[in-house]
């Protein structure tokens, strides 16, 4: 699939310049699509169509995954959302008195309070401070570790700055020092390639609004099969256990994989509406959409450079997203948000900051009808 025939299936695109894939994404045609097929069954004489329709899209779904992530797809369940990932990690490591989490103090909520709110079990969160323009440093996090630090826990892509980190230094450090290493992919999957079985990522959790151009709603888990063992599943249900389906049978052996964290009825709308918008990146092409999205993000530093912008995301390669911060040298960020939201280009103010965030079916058009909707 060519960049142009992604674009025609957005029709957002045909009467906006939507640059805020960082916050929430609107859907193709065809995700709405399958969304409206599961209800039509969901309306059907046998309802239960839906659910066995379920089951097989799930599993190619969960495939899907595993190619992008560079996992196999038993290490992947689906969660609700980033946050709810977060949590069954948080809740399910077996902290002890004394024990402490890094974090950055610049971190999205999601991946501070499941963290803090380990402190009735006597663990510390550390919020290791950023530096100057609000980009964290992988030394001052490495710093902060101790003897008693269980878990790092960092944003692949910081939410507002668009800093993309080091994960191979950062998943190294944890590996020798025996660290759990978790980390939030929420502002990269979907837009960047990343290989976790490589990086030495312990957990990992994302939501599905963002680059993965789906609904809200869904999200997915990734545990690492060493880890799987010494983590306790919170939230246990039907589901948790092997021949789930066979209800008549009541025992308690867990399913030997991430899927005993998927403990009861599906999001039978969400999963359509994933796999339908995953089908399409995958269409397009994993690699294909990185390059786009970097390319896309680079002309808008370009465009705002040359307009006088102070642009706040690193530059230097490895650390580039498709997060673009910036603010005017004199105006508020509401004022420059105004601007773009008269002429119908959709930004979003956050962390300090104006943030753009193209995708694949944007286009080098879009860009520019950004640059010239700016105040001057």
């Amino acid at each position: 699939m060519t960049f142009d025939e992604l674009r025609a299936l957005f029709p957002s695109a045909q009467g906006c310049v939507h640059l805020n894939h960082a916050g929430t994404s609107p859907i193709a045609q065809p995700v709405a699509d399958a969304v409206n097929a599961v209800t039509h069954d969901l309306m059907s004489d046998d309802p239960f169509l839906a659910y066995r329709n379920h089951m097989k899209r799930q599993e190619t779904l969960r495939a899907a995954f595993g190619r992008m992530m560079g996992v196999p797809p038993s290490t992947l369940a689906f969660t609700r959302n980033t946050s709810h990932g977060l949590a069954i990690a948080a809740d399910g490591i077996p902290f002890s008195a004394g024990d402490n989490v890094v974090v950055s103090g610049t971190e999205y909520p999601a991946n501070v309070y499941p963290w803090m709110a380990q402190g009735h079990r006597g663990v510390e969160t550390r919020l290791v401070p950023a530096r100057e323009g609000g980009l964290v440093s992988e030394e001052d996090l490495v710093t902060a570790c101790d003897d008693r630090t269980r878990v790092l826990a960092v944003s692949w892509v910081q939410w507002g700055t668009g800093q993309r980190m080091d994960l191979a230094r950062l998943g190294a450090f944890c590996r020798e020092r025996g660290i759990l290493f978790v980390v939030d992919l929420v502002q990269g999957l979907g837009a960047l390639r990343v290989d976790l079985s490589a990086l030495r990522v312990d957990l990992a959790a994302a939501g599905c609004h963002k680059w993965l151009l789906a609904p809200g709603g869904l999200g997915v888990l990734y545990v690492r099969p060493g880890v799987l063992p010494l983590l306790r599943p919170t939230n246990i249900g039907w589901n948790s256990v092997v021949d789930s389906i066979d209800w008549d049978r009541i025992h308690f052996d867990l399913r030997p994989d991430s899927q005993r964290f998927e403990e009861g009825t599906p999001n039978l709308l969400g999963t359509a509406a994933l796999h339908a918008s995953v089908s399409l990146l995958e269409a397009v092409g994993f690699d294909a959409v990185e390059e786009r999205i970097l390319a896309l993000a680079a002309r808008i530093r370009g465009g705002l450079a040359a307009r006088g912008y102070r642009v706040l995301s690193p530059d230097h390669p490895g650390a580039r997203s498709g997060i673009v911060a910036f603010r005017h040298p004199t105006l508020p960020n509401d004022a420059v948000l105004a601007a773009l939201t008269e002429r119908r280009v959709i930004a979003a103010v956050r962390a300090g900051n104006v943030r753009f965030a193209p995708h694949a079916y944007n286009n080098e058009a879009d860009v520019d009808a950004a640059m010239a909707a700016l105040p001057s």
